[in-house]
């Protein structure tokens, strides 16, 4: 079942997202800091315009806020999405939902480390299109 997350599932969270870092490879770029994610975590439970769902296996978390380009329009950006089973579409749905009672736009990230051809077609399937790439230097 999902559902918004609360301070009991923080120990769950971070071992998940340790294990999200390491297959997204964000090791490589920033690390995985579990004080700085704990804080985080906290931080998105208590915030109205933040959204943590999490599941038996899997969290999908995000933000929403006035678009920089037109304030009158909020946007919902996912901050990170991990399912290590079945939950990802009820995780993807749920925050759907969310961002809809904003009335936001949603974009959304595909990892180039995470399957993105089939990630992009699940979108493409659910009516997103696509917008732009990310790219990341370390210096």
């Amino acid at each position: 079942m999902i559902r918004p997350a609360t301070e009991d599932d923080i120990p769950r969270l971070l071992e998940m997202g340790s294990r999200f870092a390491e297959k997204a490879r964000l090791w490589d770029h920033v690390g995985y800091d579990q004080v700085s994610m704990e804080a985080t975590f906290r931080a998105m439970i208590e915030s109205e315009s933040f959204c943590l769902f999490v599941g038996e296996c899997g969290a999908l978390g995000g933000m929403v806020a006035p678009h920089p380009f037109n304030h009158s329009q909020m946007i919902a950006d996912e901050l990170f999405w991990w399912s290590e089973g079945r939950e990802g579409l009820a995780l993807l749905k749920a925050y759907e939902d969310w961002a809809g009672d904003f009335g936001a736009v949603i974009r959304m990230t595909t990892l180039e480390a995470v399957e993105p051809e089939r990630v992009g077609k699940l979108f493409a399937r659910r009516g997103y299109v696509p917008l732009e790439r990310a790219f990341v230097k370390v210096n």
